[in-house]
């Protein structure tokens, strides 16, 4: 991307955060954000090479999160079984307080790739979500000998299943504009919720 220059890029980003949000990505037009922010469509080509790359750059906050996951998650599994089994619901009380956190600092971001993201995006990083807490889910239940998972009612399959009902189930907080209390509070409700059904697999 070109050198930044302090105003102009701060208002195509402001500019162009309003054309997404309005009209998604398919609708947006870079000649609408050009004249509102008062520059030449070749300016954003050069600083953001087109459309696609505008958008990714405005959506980049997002990805911070599966990273803080993961480090949360391999912070948890150099704990002996029996620390974790006593830390498990702390270590899920600090990941999603930390993950509320996140999508309120960067609201804009989510919110563009929760309702507005071209093609595959959103389900694309709903997955790299799942897979992460799919592959750590398993270890887990290997790690505290799962009596569920020794007779065969629950697999990597069932886990993926169940996972994507959370993390989709999670972003509806972005999706239906909640402020930030009301999504800590909806997600303490379906963290409940799917602890109790989880409760009989450990």
């Amino acid at each position: 991307m070109a050198s930044r220059i302090e105003g102009y890029d701060e208002k195509i980003i402001e500019c162009s955060l309003k054309e997404f949000l309005e009209k998604g990505y398919n609708d947006a037009s870079l000649r609408n954000i050009a004249s509102a922010a008062k520059v030449s469509t070749s300016t954003i080509y050069t600083r953001f090479k087109d459309k696609e790359g505008l958008f990714n750059y405005l959506i980049a906050p997002v990805f911070k999160l599966p990273v803080v996951m993961e480090e949360i998650l391999k912070s948890f599994f150099q704990m002996s079984v029996s620390e974790q089994k006593k830390e498990y619901e702390n270590m899920g009380d600090t990941g999603f307080a930390k993950a509320i956190d996140m999508i309120y600092e960067d609201y804009p971001a989510y919110k563009l790739l929760v309702s507005c993201s071209p093609g595959d995006t959103y389900k694309e990083y709903l997955e790299t979500l799942t897979d992460l807490d799919v592959r750590y889910t398993m270890i887990f239940l290997k790690e505290i000998n799962s009596k569920a998972l020794k007779e065969g009612r629950i697999n990597e399959g069932f886990c993926h299943v169940v996972s994507t009902a959370f993390y989709s189930a999670l972003f509806h907080c972005v999706e239906h504009d909640m402020t930030k209390d009301e999504a800590a509070k909806y997600i303490e409700e379906l963290r409940n919720f799917h602890g109790r059904g989880w409760s009989d697999y450990f």
